[in-house]
């Protein structure tokens, strides 16, 4: 069940690369293995510190507490994905117009990432994931296998949607990777829960 569990997270904090690496794809902007790399590890050591955080405060509570307040927050953050989600398709309706993932993008138009652009993506992509990193540790999740499956899912994430930006189903993939990744968050809270 652990490797479920860590697999189910491993997904869902990397599925903001996913849209990274579709909107610099839509750009025909190449993401190098390189800057992939460095973008994914960035990445997990952000996720992992906050892993690491929650392991520190999980002494400070009774072992039931811990594990319950931990799956909570799991599923809160991935109700607040869901949301988030909802949210934009509704206005999308009201806008008819283009969101502002598009105008950020639009302000980026190097046929490469500079090391300022890597250095801001993976710091981006790790506030992201502090939030789950440390909800899942009080949870109960193992740090290592939760690690590899996320700096895994990353780089993969990342080199799919690069590559395949054109492509009409990762365009679908990228805009429902809130509504994935918050139904995996609620999944993960629910499990560990009654782990």
């Amino acid at each position: 069940m652990q490797l479920l569990s860590s697999l189910l997270f491993g997904i869902s904090a990397s599925l903001d690369g996913m849209l990274v690496g579709i909107s610099f794809g839509l750009r025909r902007v190449r993401i190098r293995i390189w800057q992939n790399l460095i973008i994914s590890i960035i990445t997990l050591l952000g996720t992992c510190l906050s892993a690491l955080l929650g392991g520190c405060l999980l002494p400070l509570l009774p072992d039931f507490l811990s594990g319950c307040i931990g799956s909570l927050i799991l599923v809160l953050l991935g109700m607040y994905y869901v949301a988030k989600w909802i949210l934009k398709i509704l206005q999308n309706r009201c806008i008819k117009g283009n969101s502002g993932e598009l105008i950020e993008a639009s302000r980026q138009r190097l046929p490469c990432l500079s090391v300022r652009e890597i250095l801001f993506l993976s710091m981006t992509l790790s506030v992201n994931n502090v939030g789950i990193g440390l909800s899942a540790s009080m949870a109960g999740l193992k740090l290592a296998p939760a690690a590899i499956s996320t700096l895994c899912c990353s780089v993969l994430f990342l080199f799919i949607g690069n590559r395949m930006g054109q492509s009409h189903l990762l365009r679908f993939i990228g805009d429902a990777a809130d509504p994935i990744s918050g139904l995996l968050l609620i999944g993960l809270g629910i499990l560990q829960l009654v782990l």
